[in-house]
């Protein structure tokens, strides 16, 4: 699946440029309310906490990516985890690191 696997490639890429800019973006919020107001801190650390958020969640997709990577390696890749049926090639089109079908992702979500 060659075009998958451009995709993943693409993907990871991005992810890990993405990390760098967030790692930049959750140094901590200097405590000095003299080089900023009281205000502006609060919303310092707001976007701190923002950018840690985002920052885990992107570190958590590239963990799929590279998951999803391993999988086209194997020959595993587009099948299920959960019952082994293909995964709908929409689906993969859409999100290409996804390891379940749309059934058993729904049943992983409830």
């Amino acid at each position: 699946m060659p075009n998958h696997k451009e995709a993943l490639s693409i993907l990871k890429q991005t992810l890990m440029d993405e990390l760098v800019l967030l790692q930049s973006q959750t140094d901590p919020v200097e405590l000095d309310q003299q080089s900023i107001g009281r205000v502006s801190r609060i919303d310092a650390i707001q976007q701190q906490e923002l950018a840690k958020s985002n920052y885990r969640a992107a570190a958590l997709q590239l963990k799929e990516v590279i998951a999803a990577l391993s999988r086209i390696d194997e020959d595993e890749y587009g099948y299920c985890e959960e019952c082994g049926e293909d995964i709908a090639s929409a689906r993969l089109a859409v999100k290409p690191e996804v390891r379940f079908c749309v059934s058993c992702q729904a049943s992983h979500e409830q």
